[in-house]
């Protein structure tokens, strides 16, 4: 083999195959990333056999070739390099050479054989918006769940149904959905999505992300990579029985206004002892938080709210991160009963978003 390549074009490449590539010695082939220099293109792969990525940039071959070198030596040699452009070249049965013209270095290499075949990928949905995508894993990657071991509460549910497209998170104290109406008549598809590949997907740079899968991957393509991921077995909770059947309490506050308050209400208190109380009446929200350790807060804001009064406990980092990530002005908040699950909902968003939380007893 013998390529030359751009160094910067060739970092970014390695770069976004860091996160698959094996850093334990159970398997020392799967520390490699294996380069395929053929035609106009150098192809770089890597897996961990749950995840793989393939990626491909030009690059000047003078002899075609295909290799497995050390993923990790090879990503710091390319950072590591300060000339425009970067040379590699096999000089011997075992090593190759990674030279800018001022700075070589000398890797071990080896040979595809033992390298884990990548499935042909099948796409099927070709046109979905990288920007819904990315605000879709915005709004749910927060309520994940971080302590279960269950790997299916782990992720988000990613639904495509004729018609629209739906991304569910869920903890068990909360519950995000985010939903967009799509053009899409193909097959209903229903996965579950780990944080590792969403944190792939939230990179994407196309305006476009295409999607599909066999009985047992999933393949992405956006950004010249397609990323193919074992299927997670199991099912989903069943999130549509937390939302009320009826709305018979319905607030809406200024998102900013209701985001400082909470913010300063967080001062007083520990998230491990109490919560921030909502009391509501006939336009105003109170919002509360006492600790009889340091004292109290107490601030009224304005609320379009007309009914008979009522107070409700929330932990108040389940409210601020839920408005952290809303560009809506307004906030609207709706249940059935006091004391049930409560909705929380922007008035105006490019996606539709409902996130849920179950309120603390007090």
């Amino acid at each position: 083999m013998w390529i030359k390549l751009e160094r910067n074009e060739l970092a970014k490449a390695l770069s976004s195959l860091q996160d698959v590539v094996e850093r334990r010695i159970i398997n020392p082939k799967l520390s490699n990333i294996l380069v395929i220099a053929k035609g106009e293109n150098v192809e770089f792969r890597a897996t961990n056999l749950q995840m793989g990525v393939k990626t491909e940039i030009a690059a000047q071959i003078e002899e075609e070739g295909t290799i497995a070198i050390n993923g990790k030596k090879f990503y710091e040699i390319s950072r590591s390099l300060s000339g425009d452009s970067v040379e590699v070249k096999t000089i011997s049965p075992t090593h190759c050479e990674i030279n800018d013209g001022k700075s070589p270095f000398k890797l071990v290499y080896s040979g595809p054989e033992g390298f884990p075949e990548f499935p042909q990928p099948k796409i099927e949905l070709k046109d979905f918006p990288s920007q819904i995508m990315k605000e879709f894993i915005r709004k749910t990657l927060f309520s994940i769940n971080q302590k279960d071991s269950r790997f299916i509460i782990n992720g988000v549910l990613f639904k495509i149904l004729r018609g629209k497209a739906i991304m569910v998170s869920t903890d068990g104290h909360r519950l995000s959905l985010v939903e967009k109406e799509i053009e899409y008549v193909g097959d209903e598809k229903e996965y579950i999505l780990l944080k590792n590949v969403l944190s792939k997907l939230q990179r994407a740079e196309d305006e476009k992300i295409s999607l599909g899968d066999d009985e047992r991957n999933i393949f992405f393509q956006f950004n010249n990579k397609i990323i193919n991921v074992s299927k997670v077995e199991g099912r989903f909770p069943n999130y549509q029985v937390v939302f009320p059947r009826e709305i018979n309490y319905e607030v809406i506050v200024n998102r900013e206004n209701l985001q400082e308050s909470l913010r300063r209400a967080s001062i007083i208190i520990d998230e491990k002892q109490g919560g921030v109380r909502f009391i509501v009446g006939e336009g105003f929200m109170e919002v509360s938080a006492q600790n009889p350790d340091l004292g109290e807060f107490k601030e009224r804001i304005e609320a379009d709210y007309k009914g008979e009064g009522f107070r409700i406990t929330f932990n108040p980092r389940y409210i601020s991160e839920f408005l952290s990530v809303v560009d809506s002005d307004l906030i609207k908040m709706y249940f059935d009963e006091v004391g049930k699950a409560v909705v929380f909902e922007p008035v105006h968003d490019i996606v539709l978003y409902k996130y849920v939380v179950m309120p603390i007893r007090d």
